[in-house]
């Protein structure tokens, strides 16, 4: 039974390992879209991880910021805002870090965070660079939501100013829920989607099948 279904996965992957291959031929890298909200301590903790375990390898990791997410109506969602804390606690020693914060930020506080991001194209490693940095300043460090502040660490990653509005987070919140994930934070990898939190190691293990691996 174990060959027969290695088998049948291999042939199942086949499509997303052929592509891949052509992607690489033709110069291009992988794609890994990340989903995630700057409210959110797991997405804090995605953002830094896998920004992190991508580095060495030729993969874009496509930053997707959204505001609108979960089940429309959810009676549950402050108490799970509040639980999400306590996992991204758990998941931060992980990795080696410490949670600075004990209770949820307001949604509304970082929204413009949201926007300077989904404004600005996902693909750039300055704008990695600056996701990555936001999410130390708020989670890890406890700091402030401050445009002020923020927009200095804006200017010292991406050397502009940053664009303001709400299309391209319309836009990634139709696109996350065409793929499929309910909740941030959540990555998509050539066909599969992942809970970023708790998955970083399953979308190694598929960049490795797909052939994206560490340069040499």
């Amino acid at each position: 039974m174990v060959p027969s279904a290695v088998i049948a996965l291999s042939r199942v992957t086949a499509p997303a390992r052929l592509a891949a291959a052509a992607q690489r031929r033709a110069g291009r890298s992988a794609e890994v879209e990340l989903y995630f909200a700057f409210d959110d301590p797991c997405s804090a903790v995605a953002v830094i991880d896998l920004a992190a375990r991508v580095a060495g390898r030729p993969v874009d990791l496509l930053m997707k910021p959204v505001l609108r997410r979960g089940i429309p109506g959810d009676p549950a969602v402050e108490l799970k805002r509040s639980y999400a804390v306590l996992d991204a606690g758990r998941l931060a020693r992980r990795i080696g870090l410490q949670l600075a914060r004990t209770e949820p930020l307001a949604a509304e506080s970082t929204a413009f965070l949201a926007e300077w991001v989904a404004e600005s194209g996902p693909r750039s490693r300055e704008l990695r660079a600056f996701c990555v940095r936001a999410m130390h300043h708020l989670w890890f460090e406890a700091g402030e939501p401050s445009p002020e502040v923020l927009r200095a660490m804006w200017l010292e990653e991406l050397g502009s100013t940053p664009a303001s509005g709400g299309h391209q987070i319309r836009m990634n919140e139709a696109r996350m829920a065409r793929r499929g994930p309910y909740a941030t934070p959540a990555a998509w990898l050539a066909g599969r989607w992942y809970f970023a939190q708790d998955r970083p190691d399953s979308i190694m293990r598929y960049l490795d099948e797909l052939g994206w691996t560490e340069r040499q």
